[in-house]
C-alpha cells in the first residue's frame, strides 16, 4: 500500500519486513537522505509511540504497522515523492507521507500579565531628545 498523494508531506515513513531494511536504508543513503532517516523497531516500544516522540502522530493503520515490521522515518519536507519512490523500490511493503503534529494550541483562557516599568514622557525646556 503506498498513499504518496501529491507528495506535499513533511516526512515518509517506509514499513519494511526486517529482512529488507537494510535494502531500504541503502537506498535513502545513496539517494542523500542519510542525515534524515530514523529507524523505529518495535524491540524498542510501540511504534505508534515512536512516531509521536518524533513529532508525527500515528497516521499508519496498525494493520501497516503489525508487530514485527520495521519503519524507516525520512524527514524530507518538499521531497517526499522522491523518498516514497526509493523506499517503494527497496521494497517497503507499504510507504505513508506524513506530516508533524500542529504545535499545541496557547491556552488562551487565563490572560498574563506584563509589568512595564513606568513610562516618563515629560520633557522640560531645554531638553534634547534622544540626549
Amino acid at each position: 500500500m503506498t498513499t504518496l498523494g501529491n507528495g506535499a508531506g513533511e516526512g515518509v515513513v517506509g514499513v519494511f519486513a526486517r529482512e529488507r531494511l537494510s535494502d531500504g536504508l541503502v537506498a535513502t543513503h545513496r539517494g542523500g537522505f542519510g542525515a534524515h532517516v530514523r529507524v523505529l523497531d518495535p524491540a524498542r516500544g510501540e511504534l505508534a509511540g515512536q512516531l509521536r516522540r518524533a513529532g508525527f502522530p500515528n497516521p499508519i493503520s496498525p494493520d501497516d504497522l503489525g508487530t514485527t515490521a520495521a519503519l524507516i522515518l525520512v524527514t524530507a519536507p518538499g521531497r517526499a515523492a522522491v523518498v516514497g519512490r526509493l523506499l517503494t523500490e527497496a521494497g517497503a511493503r507499504a510507504v505513508h507521507v506524513v506530516n508533524r503534529a500542529p504545535p499545541p494550541l496557547e491556552d488562551t483562557t487565563r490572560p498574563g500579565t506584563l509589568e512595564l516599568p513606568p513610562l516618563d514622557l515629560a520633557v522640560g525646556a531645554g531638553d534634547e531628545l534622544g540626549a
